[in-house]
């Protein structure tokens, strides 16, 4: 499943829970205080991860916690947050869910959700957020200061995947700056492969993550400045951010279908079929290359019999050419809630201690590969991890791992819903050939159309 920010029915959720944010748990109380249980039933629904990663979760659990039946819903991005909301108040929402930092969700959906910082205390001490990764927890709290969940893990994004067997066989090498990256497309596309997919169609976030990389490229400081009403999308290096967009498209780096769909499936399909060179996603999409989860991914996407291909991340060109290059940017992916109007609190409690505060149920994420662990001190075993080629992958990763961790740039706790779709809308209309507007004009437009965040701002 992929890890975007979601972006449909914000309106509706957020008036939703502001009309009952007196009111939390639609379905009736359930006992907010009740002590960590061993044993019974916990339902969990999440946009993330792949049931079959949630799975492994729930088995390891099961360990440990045999008495207590966890039973896992995967949802759709969108799907979840049209389901969520309407879910909890009728009663009919599940014991856990995930809550995300970005696009507002604490405060969105924190009302129907209990405090955590009591457990949180009770199994790490008092000083307990500073066992989880740096701003985790934080991200993570409503605006009135309440912990409605505990972080599962951090993400990071702003950088490329590309197929080594398609580079090899084309005689090109992985793209540092633009003039490279148009020299890889051009020999790339000589084979008859797609060089760089994207899918910027549609509601869905992923265009945001490539503005951000080609603005830490123009100047690291401007998104974020941007982002929180410090500098504005129509400056002059907004305008140079649309420029490169439409360079990329003219030139064949952005390929010519990129409107045709999201990124889900479009983008995410086609280079898991072997059709495509490169593909910007995040840090979840480390898990493919793991030798199950590679051959799982490639099913999903049509091959029959699939032969896994080399998999590796690589820094998102340089392409303003300024020597700026393009750092990482992240924060905490989401977290695990407990429905405040759950019958099973206890046994949920158990469940998101061992999956957020204790160091197996944290080793299980890192060994997932899909996540950076939430816990402070926990790596990959990587003698439980299969990657498709240990020898080359596993240095790669443990690269990302760490530019991923000491990234100073938030990836989207920072930006609100609006000034996404803003982004989103801009590209689109850059890529369009249809439509007639300069780029100045369509910089203006989103300037006008974007509301700053005040989030993380002193």
């Amino acid at each position: 499943m992929s890890k975007p920010r979601f972006i449909a029915a914000a309106a509706i959720a957020a008036s939703v829970a502001i009309a009952l944010s007196g009111c939390a748990g639609g379905g009736g109380g359930g006992d907010a205080d009740a002590a960590p249980a061993d044993s019974g039933e916990v339902s969990w629904w999440g946009w993330t991860p792949d049931t079959p990663v949630a799975e492994r979760y729930i088995a390891a659990f099961n360990e440990e916690y045999p008495d207590i039946t966890v039973t896992y819903r995967n949802f759709e991005n969108v799907d979840f947050r049209n389901t969520i909301v309407s879910a909890l108040e009728s009663g009919q929402g599940p014991d856990v869910f995930d809550l995300s930092a970005a696009g507002g969700t604490p405060d969105l959906w924190g009302p129907y959700a209990i405090d955590l910082a009591p457990l949180a205390e009770d199994t790490l001490g008092a000083d307990w957020e500073s066992s989880f990764a740096g701003g985790y927890a934080e991200q993570l709290r409503d605006s009135e200061g309440t912990q409605v969940s505990l972080p599962l893990g951090g993400m990071s994004a702003g950088f490329i995947w590309y197929n080594q067997d398609i580079l090899d066989e084309a005689g090109a090498e992985v793209p540092t700056d633009y003039d490279s990256w148009v020299e890889t497309c051009d020999k790339v596309a000589a084979i008859g492969k797609t060089c760089f997919t994207m899918g910027a169609g549609g509601e869905d976030t992923f265009p945001s993550e490539m503005y951000h990389a080609i603005a830490n490229s123009v100047d690291p400081d401007y998104f974020l400045a941007a982002a929180t009403g410090e500098a504005a999308w129509n400056d002059p290096e907004g305008i140079e951010v649309l420029q490169i967009i439409s360079d990329m498209a003219e030139d064949g780096i952005i390929s010519s279908n990129a409107l045709d769909g999201p990124q889900y499936p479009l983008a995410n399909e086609e280079f898991m079929r072997g059709d495509a060179a490169m593909v910007q996603m995040g840090f979840w999409y480390t898990q493919y290359a793991g030798a199950e989860s590679c051959v799982t991914s490639m099913e999903a996407a049509g091959v029959t019999d699939p032969t896994c291909f080399v998999q590796l991340p690589a820094k998102f060109p340089d392409v303003a050419g300024k020597g700026n290059g393009s750092i990482p940017f992240g924060e905490v992916d989401y977290g695990l809630a407990i429905n405040s109007g759950s019958p099973n609190i206890g046994a949920a409690k158990t469940f998101v201690q061992w999956m957020t505060m204790n160091e197996a149920g944290q080793q299980n994420v890192a060994n997932a590969i899909d996540l950076l662990p939430a816990l402070r001190g926990v790596e990959p075993d990587w003698s439980a991890i299969t990657l498709v080629d240990d020898a080359v992958q596993r240095p790669a990763i443990v690269q990302l791992i760490a530019d991923s961790t000491a990234t100073p740039q938030s990836r989207q706790w920072q930006t609100t819903e609006t000034t996404l779709d803003a982004i989103v809308i801009a590209i689109q209309q850059v890529l369009d050939p249809t439509v007639n507007m300069s780029i100045e004009d369509i910089a203006d437009q989103m300037q006008e159309t974007a509301e700053p965040s005040s989030v993380g701002v002193e």
